[in-house]
C-alpha cells in the first residue's frame, strides 16, 4: 500500500475529476470514460467513498437527524462528500446518495466544541464545513509540521496521519488542541523481516500530544499523553477521542489504530488533571474485541443514536463507514463495551468494490450476459450479477455479493508476515483474478495472485449456471531446474507452486492456439513472461516461463524493474482490441495502455504501446483493466476498476453502438 506522504502543500489533495463523467452508458461522448451504475431504483448498498473515508456526522441539512460528510482524499474521487439523512430519525438510516461539497486534502477530522461541529486539518479549521467542506480554510497558529523539527531526525521522522482535533483536555473552558501523531520512523518501510519471516525492524507508533489553548490566544507547548506510566503509544493512526466514555464525568480516550481495533485508556485522574491507566481492547457485546473487517480505521466520538452516550463512527481504507455502539455497559474492569461495528447503508447509485477493484467481465451465473467479477485490497472476490440479460447496453446490478470457496467466504489476508511491506499490511490481501476453465470440465474456474504472490485457484465443482469454487489449490509448474527465486523477502517457494512478484493479474489466456489455456503474467524479475500448457501421460500440466512477450525493438516486455515492495504492482488483460485477429494487451496506466500487437514469429510477439486508452486521469496506486460486452455485438469494451474501488466504462472507438 501506497500511503499519504507528509504534507508538501495542505492543497495538493485539491483533486477534482476532471474528464471522468458520471454519466451511464451509453450515450457518453467517444473516448470518455464514464462510471458504472446500478441502474437498480429501490436498491441498498454499503455507504462509501473511494480510498480512505474520514466521517464527520452531523446535522448537515439543519433537519434535526444525523447526516454524514465524509471527506475522501483519494484518487480520482477526492472529495467531500455528503450523505443525507432522509429522515425521520430511525436507528438504521438509509442515506441518500452522496453529493459532492467541495475538493479535500488529507487528515480531516471533526470535534464538537459547545455543541458545534468544528473540522480541521493539520494548520487549518474548516469555516463552515457543513455547507462549504473545505473551500473556506483558515490557518491555525501552529504548524502543520510542528512534530517534525521537535521530534525528528536531521531530515525529521517519517510522518503520515497528522490528527488534529479540540477538545477541553484540562477543564478550564478552553478548546485545547489534540493531536495524534502516525509516525513510521522506526518502521522503516520494506523487506525488514529476517530468513524465518521475524520482523527485524521497529514497530509502527501512533502518539497523542496537548497543546493546551491560551488564556490570551494561540496554544502552548506540546504535551506528550501518558499512560500507565508510558508515553501512549498504539499501532499508527491513533484517532484520539476524548469523551467522558465510562460515565464517571470525566475525559477518558480511545484511540484507534492502523489496523482494525481501538484501544481504552480510563482516567484515573480527574477532568483538570487527567491520568490515564494503561489501554486495553474495547470489548464488544459478543464478548471479542473490537475489530472492524479492514484496516486503516478512523473512529470518531459521536451519540450517533442520540441517547446521551458517545458512539464510534469509524471510517475504513475501502471507504466504508460503520457505527459501533455504546451499550451503556462497563465490563468487570470498568472498560465500557460496544455493540460490534454496523456498516451504515445508502441508496445505490454507482458500483464499488472495496479499494483497488481489479474486475475481470465474465458471464458468471451462464445466463448469457456478463456479470463482473472483481478483487480488492480487502482479499475478497465480489460478485456484480448482470440482471438484464444479453444484449442490453446499459444493465441493471444487483448488490455484490462475496464469493464463496471451500465452503466459507473467501478472503487472502496478509497476516503478520505476509506482506514484503511489512506486518502493518496484516489485512490486506489484494486480490487480483482471471476467469477461465482451468482443468478443461466446461465449467468456469478462478485463477488469482494477491499480496503474497502466491499463484492459486479454486476448481469449481457446482455447475455452469451455479458455480460452486473450492478451497484454493497452488498453480503448479513442471519446472525444468530449481525454481527461481524473487530478489526479497523471506518466503520461498513450495514443492512446484508458483510464488512470483505480488499484486500482479495472472491471465489466463490460450496464446499459443492450442486449445489449452495458458498463464501469462509477471515472472520472478518483473517481466511479462508465457506459462504455456501442455499434455503429458493424458495430464495437463504447466510449462516454466518463456520470455515470448517482446516490445516493437524485439527486447522482452520488462513491466516493473523494481524491488520488494516497488515489485508487482502490475495490472492488465489480453483482448483483440483493435479487431485486426491479433490479440493485444492492456495494462495499467492512467488508464490503460494498449500495447499492439504488431508482429508474431518464431521468437515470439512484438507489441507497440499504443500510449493510455482515454485522456482521463483515474489512476490512484493503479488501474485494473479488463473487457465487456453488455451489448452483446462482439465488440469487447474496457472497464477499469480504479483506486476508489468504482468501475469505469470506455466504449470501444470501434463500437458505434456506444458512442
Amino acid at each position: 500500500m501506497v500511503h499519504p506522504a507528509p504534507l508538501r502543500g495542505l492543497w495538493q489533495g485539491l483533486l477534482l475529476c476532471a474528464a471522468v463523467s458520471i454519466l451511464h452508458i451509453p450515450g457518453a461522448p467517444a473516448g470518455e470514460l464514464v462510471l458504472l451504475s446500478y441502474q437498480h431504483p429501490g436498491l441498498v448498498v454499503d455507504l462509501g467513498v473511494g480510498l480512505w473515508a474520514w466521517p464527520v456526522p452531523a446535522d448537515a441539512d439543519g433537519d434535526g437527524d444525523l447526516d454524514l460528510l465524509v471527506s475522501c482524499p483519494d484518487k480520482p474521487s477526492n472529495g467531500v462528500w455528503l450523505f443525507e439523512n432522509p429522515g425521520p430519525a430511525a436507528a438504521d438510516p438509509v442515506f441518500r446518495a452522496a453529493r459532492r461539497l467541495s475538493g479535500t486534502v488529507h487528515y480531516v477530522m471533526p470535534s464538537t466544541v459547545d455543541g458545534a461541529v468544528r473540522v480541521l486539518a493539520p494548520g487549518v479549521e474548516f469555516v463552515d464545513f457543513l455547507h462549504r467542506g473545505t473551500a473556506a480554510p483558515q490557518r491555525l497558529p501552529v504548524a502543520a509540521d510542528w512534530y517534525t523539527p521537535r521530534y525528528g531526525q536531521p531530515r525529521g521522522p517519517k510522518v503520515r496521519h497528522n490528527q488534529w482535533r479540540l477538545a477541553d483536555a484540562d477543564d478550564d473552558g478552553r478548546a485545547d488542541l489534540v493531536i495524534g501523531v502516525e509516525d513510521w520512523s522506526d518502521y522503516g518501510w520494506d523487506d525488514g523481516y529476517d530468513a524465518s519471516g521475524r520482523w527485524t525492524h521497529g514497530p509502527l507508533h501512533g502518539f497523542v500530544f496537548v497543546l493546551p489553548a491560551l488564556a490570551g490566544g494561540g496554544y502552548g507547548p506540546p504535551r506528550q499523553l501518558e499512560a500507565g506510566g508510558r508515553p501512549i503509544d498504539v499501532f499508527g493512526c491513533p484517532s484520539p477521542n476524548l469523551a467522558d466514555w465510562d460515565g464517571d464525568g470525566d475525559p477518558d480516550l480511545i484511540c484507534g489504530s492502523f489496523l482494525d481495533g481501538c484501544t481504552y485508556f480510563a482516567n484515573c485522574g480527574t477532568r483538570a488533571a487527567p491520568e490515564f491507566a494503561a489501554g486495553v481492547p474495547l470489548p464488544t457485546a459478543d464478548g471479542a474485541p473490537l475489530r472492524m473487517e479492514l484496516q486503516m480505521i478512523v473512529p470518531v466520538a459521536c451519540d450517533w443514536d442520540r441517547d446521551g452516550r458517545p458512539d464510534l463512527v469509524i471510517g475504513a481504507e475501502d471507504g466504508r463507514v460503520a457505527v459501533a455502539r455504546h451499550t451503556g455497559r462497563l465490563d468487570a474492569a470498568g472498560t465500557p463495551v460496544f455493540e460490534p461495528p454496523v456498516f451504515l447503508r445508502q441508496e445505490a447509485d454507482r458500483l464499488k468494490c472495496g479499494a483497488l477493484a481489479t474486475p475481470v467481465g465474465f458471464d458468471w451465473d451462464g445466463d448469457g450476459d456478463d456479470d463482473i467479477l472483481a478483487g480488492n485490497t480487502a482479499g475478497f472476490i465480489e460478485w456484480f450479477e448482470n440482471l438484464s440479460g444479453p444484449g442490453t447496453a446499459r444493465p441493471r446490478f444487483a448488490a455484490p455479493r462475496r464469493l464463496a470457496a471451500g465452503g466459507t467466504t473467501f478472503r487472502v489476508m496478509a497476516g503478520p508476515a505476509g506482506s514484503i511491506q511489512g506486518p502493518a499490511e496484516a489485512k490486506w490481501g489484494y486480490t487480483t483474478l482471471s476467469v477461465a476453465d482451468w482443468d478443461g470440465d466446461g465449467l468456469p474456474d478462478i485463477v488469482l495472485n494477491s499480496i503474497t504472490g502466491d499463484v492459486v485457484w479454486l476448481r469449481n465443482e457446482g455447475s455452469r449456471e451455479a458455480p460452486r469454487l473450492a478451497a484454493p489449490a497452488p498453480i503448479e509448474v513442471e519446472w525444468d531446474a530449481p525454481q527461481p527465486r524473487l530478489g526479497w523477502g523471506w518466503r520461498v517457494p513450495q514443492g512446484k507452486a508458483l510464488l512470483t512478484q505480488w499484486r500482479t493479474t495472472p491471465v489466463v489466456h490460450d496464446v499459443t492456439g492450442d486449445g489449452l489455456p495458458d498463464l501469462v503474467m509477471l515472472d520472478h524479475e518483473g517481466f511479462l513472461a508465457l506459462f504455456p500448457r501442455a499434455v503429458r501421460d493424458q495430464r495437463r500440466v504447466l510449462l516454466p516461463p518463456r520470455r515470448v512477450f517482446l516490445d516493437a525493438d524485439g527486447r522482452p516486455l520488462r513491466l516493473n524493474a523494481g524491488a520488494a515492495g516497488k515489485s508487482g504492482r502490475r495490472k492488465l488483460c489480453i483482448t483483440d482490441w483493435d479487431g485486426d485477429g491479433r490479440f493485444d494487451i492492456l495494462v495499467n496506466s492512467r488508464n490503460a495502455d494498449w500495447l499492439r500487437q504488431v508482429a508474431a514469429d518464431d521468437g515470439g510477439w512484438r507489441f507497440e504501446n499504443r500510449g493510455p486508452l482515454a485522456p482521463a486521469n483515474i489512476e490512484g496506486h493503479d488501474v485494473s483493466p479488463t473487457t465487456v460486452d453488455f451489448d452483446g455485438d462482439g465488440i469487447r469494451d474496457f472497464l477499469g476498476g480504479a483506486e476508489d474501488g468504482r468501475l469505469y466504462f470506455l466504449a470501444n472507438p470501434r463500437n458505434p453502438g456506444e458512442r
